[in-house]
């Protein structure tokens, strides 16, 4: 059964010169060529936070789309039904829904023929931000690289982690909206898409991404556990404490695995679980406070999983705790 399309409705039109022009506001310059005579009803759907958008585009009808070179971001286009052939960057292959997707580099123009059964989601993300995190990935040093991506992402697992945090940032974001989304939420979000981008799909800096990592020092890694304990409430991501303690990732990564046997992310987690626990039982008769508005103070956006993972660490719900305290 398909899916309902989640996000805001961003165009929906049978006018083809009003099509091209809506969309090209919110990608690039482009042309559209339908295949065949007849009427079409086209719909596009998007969600965004700042650096990362995601739309949902379903045309109804098979054409050719021939994009200009994209000037500032890269896209990765997940099919969802359907499939088409690309022609980008000298290769010419198929996105077909289930097993491979295309992934669009500025610098060269992308040809693209749809079938009529093709239903897609587009990540849209920000060149910048991810020439940034690349840089800070391999080294502290603040030089940013030309990316370029092979175009045909190819490779199941790769495909599937992609459009499973599409679908997360779909569902995250669609009903609620990005302003009442905690920023710790979606700063972790939009790194994970870049992180899964940068070092999952084969680009010009893959072999230096996947050069072993330095060794961690003891005292940097407890620079970085003391940054996270001392600044937990502001918008952390695991790419901006390396960066500030002067490691990559993965060095930061095998330094916490190392000396506290668990991830950067994982210890951030705790942080901000011992956090939500004070707060829980700080919490004053008549406040009026929720268990939920103090899981959403700390970047813990999915009610049941804090709930489990505080039981787990504290031996009782989170609504008991906070019943002792405000009855």
């Amino acid at each position: 059964m398909r899916e309902e399309p989640l996000g805001r409705q961003l165009v929906c039109t049978s006018d083809l010169d009003d099509l091209v022009a809506r969309v090209t506001a919110i990608m690039s310059p482009h042309t559209v060529a339908p295949a065949r005579p007849g009427g079409f009803t086209a719909q596009v759907f998007g969600v965004h936070i700042p650096g990362l958008s995601l739309l949902e585009m379903d045309y109804g009808m098979p054409l050719r789309l021939t994009a200009e070179p994209f000037p500032d971001y890269v896209a990765v286009a997940l099919p969802l039904t359907g499939s088409m052939t690309a022609t980008h960057h000298g290769r010419r292959f198929d996105a077909r829904a289930g097993r491979s997707a295309l992934v669009g580099s500025p610098w060269s123009e992308l040809v693209m023929d749809w079938d009529e059964a093709l239903r897609m989601l587009v990540l849209r993300i920000d060149l910048a931000a991810l020439r940034s995190l690349a840089a800070r990935l391999v080294t502290d040093r603040s030089e940013e690289p030309d990316l370029l991506f092979d175009p045909a992402m190819d490779v199941p697992e790769i495909t599937t982690a992609a459009l499973g945090q599409a679908r997360l940032m779909q569902h995250l974001l669609a009903d609620a909206g990005p302003k009442a989304v905690n920023p710790l939420v979606t700063a972790q979000l939009r790194e994970q898409v870049m992180c899964t981008l940068l070092l999952g799909q084969p680009n010009n800096w893959s072999p230096a991404l996947r050069h072993r990592p330095e060794h961690a020092r003891h005292s940097t890694v407890a620079d970085a556990a003391n940054l996270m304990r001392t600044h937990p409430e502001d918008a952390l991501t695991i790419e901006g404490v390396a960066r500030t303690v002067g490691l990559s990732v993965r060095a930061l990564h095998a330094g916490f695995c190392r000396e506290l046997d668990r991830s950067p992310k994982q210890y951030l987690q705790q942080v901000r679980l011992e956090r939500a626990h004070a707060d829980l039982t700080a919490a004053e008769p008549g406040s009026g406070i929720r268990v939920i508005d103090i899981a959403h103070r700390w970047g813990f956006s999915h009610p049941g999983r804090f709930a489990s993972s505080y039981r787990h660490h504290y031996g009782e719900a989170p609504a008991t705790t906070l019943a002792r305290q405000t009855r």
